[in-house]
């Protein structure tokens, strides 16, 4: 019987230090949850933080661009205007010359048609005193 006592005693001992390795391990495991679930937290807020700031990068360079767009469109327009000023300008001064021109022509024409009228009343004055020559 000593031996089925010093068994018992044993297997007491055993359970006693495997309840202790369960808690133990227990314990373990819940520092460990712990653990993983602040680093897990950590982690989330860290690429939360990153995320934010891409965000905010993004939205930056995005501002800026626009920016740049209208800057752009702000200087072609201008530069399309003074085109359009230019242009009209030109077309004014051409306006000008053909109207210039266009007087001139007239002013040309009139001549040409007082010339041809007069060499006509001389060419009947010629006629006429050859006619009277001839008669005479």
């Amino acid at each position: 019987m000593e031996g089925e006592t010093i068994v018992q005693q044993i297997l007491k001992a055993l359970d006693l230090h495997s309840d202790q390795l369960r808690q133990q391990m227990k314990e373990m495991e819940e520092r460990l949850r712990a653990e993983i679930q602040d680093t897990e937290n950590r982690l989330r807020t860290e690429l939360q933080e990153t995320e934010d700031r891409l965000r905010a990068e993004i939205q930056d360079t995005e501002n800026r661009l626009y920016a740049k767009i209208r800057e752009t469109e702000d200087r072609l327009h201008q530069k399309l205007l003074d085109l359009e000023k230019r242009t009209d300008a030109r077309f004014e001064r051409l306006e000008t010359k053909m109207n210039y021109w266009r007087l001139e022509w007239s002013e040309t024409q009139e001549t040409v048609d007082f010339l041809a009228r007069k060499t006509l009343q001389h060419e009947r004055k010629l006629r006429s005193r050859a006619e009277q020559n001839e008669i005479s």
